[in-house]
């Protein structure tokens, strides 16, 4: 029987979900083209019509992770009335996209270690100066507001809050033991946080 032909964006599409689940099975370098096209049900000659070669596979993979994760958060956070009610919101919408997306955020961390030394693009580094900014942005309009002490550094809170949520990225794609694990403990963290630079001593939607 002849192979259904899909069109050219539907069969990208199966492409890209094909190799989601075989990085997040094997990883980058166990996982090859040849794994991809497989997993695809299709040819290589095929997956290359598409592809440049795996690493551009890979990198569209990437920042379609990213879109979505952003994509989610973002339309969580306009949803709140003030900067550090959205900077809580934008910790729970992470947590629920990374538990709830487990094999799409292994995919993608399990590609990161090509990054030193294939010539991917900057991705994962971008993508932590991007919430970076946002974060920062967030607690300069709380502060502007009247919403968030003048005495505490934006920079420098913005890091440590990226870096829990980062944390938790990781934790809830890999299946790590941390103490974030459970959403109520990483949440709790999350308000004392937020609480502690916040002029009313809570956070308020």
């Amino acid at each position: 029987m002849a192979r259904k032909r899909l069109p050219a964006e539907k069969r990208r599409e199966s492409i890209l979900k094909a190799a989601e689940r075989c990085l997040a099975r094997r990883g980058y370098y166990s996982c090859t083209t040849a794994d991809i096209a497989a997993e695809a049900g299709i040819t290589e000659p095929i997956l290359y019509q598409h592809f440049e070669d795996k690493r551009d596979l890979v990198e569209c993979l990437r920042h379609r992770t990213v879109k979505e994760l952003s994509r989610y958060v973002v339309m969580r956070v306009l949803k709140q009335s003030n900067p550090l009610a959205g900077l809580r919101e934008a910790a729970e919408a992470a947590f629920d996209f990374t538990r709830r997306h487990r094999s799409k955020m292994r995919a993608y961390y399990y590609s990161i270690p090509e990054l030193g030394r294939g010539g991917f693009h900057r991705t994962p580094v971008d993508r932590l100066h991007h919430l970076y900014a946002a974060v920062s942005y967030m607690i300069e309009e709380a502060q502007r507001r009247g919403e968030a002490t003048d005495d505490v550094n934006a920079m420098e809170f913005a890091w440590s809050f990226v870096a829990l949520m980062e944390i938790v990225y990781i934790a809830n794609a890999l299946g790590l033991e941390v103490p974030f694990n459970d959403k109520r403990t990483y949440l709790d963290l999350v308000d004392r946080l937020l609480s502690s630079i916040s002029t009313t001593g809570r956070i308020e939607g």
